[in-house]
């Protein structure tokens, strides 16, 4: 529970909310695991759903931290340790996306390359867009011959 100021209510535990923000960390760091598998598998009706779920843990983990931060125990040493382990698992979070970010990003240049190659054993290389931006081939391999 949170004030109208944004400020943590006074009966919200410190203690509850890092354990809460813990228990997402973890479920993060299980998703993206999920979606590096998903992407690597190439299951991308599977990888859709995931990526909802990623998206709203994301908001969810963002609004704790925001409730931890405006926490009035917050910067009582006895919660350091307990902070720097959630900045450990943020920081594992991070990581992991990264390297999903990279595999994504390559999938995503494969895919390119293949289409092209497609194109041009379509005879298709020289393609252009007409005012509506819609593809057309320039030439199409043998297709102008009139003999």
């Amino acid at each position: 529970m949170t004030h109208a100021t944004g400020q943590a209510h006074p009966e919200e535990t410190l203690d509850a909310l890092l354990l809460f923000q813990d228990k997402q960390l973890k479920a993060m760091i299980a998703l993206l695991a999920e979606e590096k598998s998903l992407l690597m598998g190439r299951d991308h009706h599977t990888l859709a759903r995931v990526s909802d779920d990623k998206a709203e843990l994301a908001m969810r983990l963002q609004h704790i931290d925001q409730r931890i931060a405006s926490h009035p125990d917050r910067d009582q040493p006895n919660w350091l340790t307990p902070l720097r382990a959630l900045k450990g698992l943020a920081r594992q979070c991070s990581d992991a996306n990264a390297v999903n970010g990279r595999i994504i990003e390559s999938l995503q240049q494969r895919q390119t390359e293949q289409s092209e190659l497609l194109l041009r054993a379509l005879g298709r290389s020289n393609r252009t867009y007409n005012n509506k931006g819609v593809t057309h081939s320039r030439t199409r391999l043998l297709g102008d011959i009139q003999a």
